[in-house]
């Protein structure tokens, strides 16, 4: 299931949080090699990790083995604060109802829960999670490579700026449009028959699904997904490009 944990909220889950700080640590900068986030306490938290974030954890077996974070764009966020230049001047998609998403992976020793790949899980469980919240847009900072590979997901796209060599590398912002005709279908692709969210009662989906696949954790191989800020590939999800 997908736990959804705010900034305000990060008190009242103290090991889950712990363990979030360390699993970033790991993928983005022990796997990814993001040598600016290396920390000696080997937890990674940045000045974005605020009260106003919404941590996304997936969790299975009391283990993290998945992770996104969302940032709303009323407030300071990477595109806005780290790469203004980007844009150039130009003005993007900012709102109540418009969120940046980054800071992805799931853990590579699971690359299936049950018969799903766990990147499948997440990006479906994050999906949901948007609709839920009515989510209109999505802001990403992607490497080029990967723009097919989230359209072929099902995401209307709108580029927002060509690329641009960032530290290395190309780096470009796109936005992204959820939707529940969206989340349905990728329901539909990998056989998720259940809610994946984990709310409190009052704030459970209206429509929650009954499952036929129990979600366990699966010895089918599969790429680990990975997307910093910057969406920075890393294994074979889709066609050989990880998320």
């Amino acid at each position: 299931m997908l736990e959804v944990i705010t900034g305000s909220q990060i008190g009242q889950k103290p090991t889950t949080m712990e363990k979030v700080w360390r699993f970033r640590h790991q993928c983005f900068v022990e796997e990814l090699g993001w040598e600016a986030l290396r920390r000696s306490d080997e937890r990674e938290q940045d000045q974005f990790d605020t009260r106003s974030t919404i941590h996304l954890v997936l969790m299975e077996e009391r283990e993290v083995v998945g992770y996104s974070r969302l940032l709303p764009t009323t407030k300071p966020h990477l595109l806005s604060h780290i790469y203004p230049e980007l844009m150039g001047g130009k003005s993007y998609p900012k709102g109540r109802h418009v969120f940046e998403w980054g800071r992805c992976a799931t853990d590579a020793r699971v690359p299936c829960i049950g018969a799903v790949a766990t990147a499948d899980i997440l990006m479906t469980a994050v999906l949901e999670f948007l609709v839920h919240v009515g989510a209109e847009t999505v802001i990403i900072q992607t490497n080029p490579m990967l723009v097919e590979m989230i359209r072929k997901r099902g995401y209307p796209l709108q580029v927002l700026c060509e690329p641009l060599v960032y530290c290395g590398e190309m780096l470009m912002a796109i936005a992204a449009q959820p939707s529940p005709r969206l989340l349905e279908l990728h329901r539909k692709t990998h056989g998720i028959r259940q809610s994946l969210l984990s709310l409190p009662a009052a704030e459970q989906p209206k429509h929650p699904f009954t499952n036929d696949v129990p979600l366990r954790r699966g010895a089918e191989s599969g790429g680990a997904l990975k997307i910093s800020d910057g969406f920075v590939s890393s294994g074979g999800v889709e066609n050989g490009y990880g998320l």
